[in-house]
């Protein structure tokens, strides 16, 4: 039985956790889609009544994770979509990560509007 990897918030860019939570511990952001899903931010563990770490979101007393309450998928289907789930566990793992392919849609776009525009400029000469 393999274990997921660990990935990294995209969000806050510290904290460490498993892909599968619906909510970064560290922000209460959606891993794949970046979409704050809690306000007000939890600052202090309701059990312990310590501050959270600032990196994980682990309370120092109990080890309970911020936001572990929030369990339902995000409006971009994380964590029940399994297509975007091995996505960001491929692309944004700790140990391991493939680099994202490329996207030459965007830039084929782009190139071809400045190309437009410097015709255009040379034919006002």
């Amino acid at each position: 039985m393999s274990e997921l990897p660990y990935i990294r918030c995209l969000g806050c860019e510290e904290a460490i956790f498993d892909p599968t939570r619906a909510v970064c511990p560290g922000c209460g952001r959606c891993p794949v889609c970046g979409l704050r899903r809690v306000k007000p931010e939890t600052k202090d563990c309701p059990e312990c009544e310590l501050p959270y770490c600032t990196c994980c979101g682990r309370c120092p007393k109990c080890a309970g994770l911020r936001y572990a309450e929030i369990d339902t998928p995000c409006e971009c289907g994380h964590p029940h979509n399994a297509e975007k789930l091995a996505d960001l566990i491929r692309y944004e793992s700790v140990v391991g990560a493939e680099s994202r392919p490329f996207d030459w849609g965007c830039s084929m776009v782009i190139i071809a509007l400045v190309t437009v525009i410097l015709l255009i400029l040379a034919a006002l000469r």
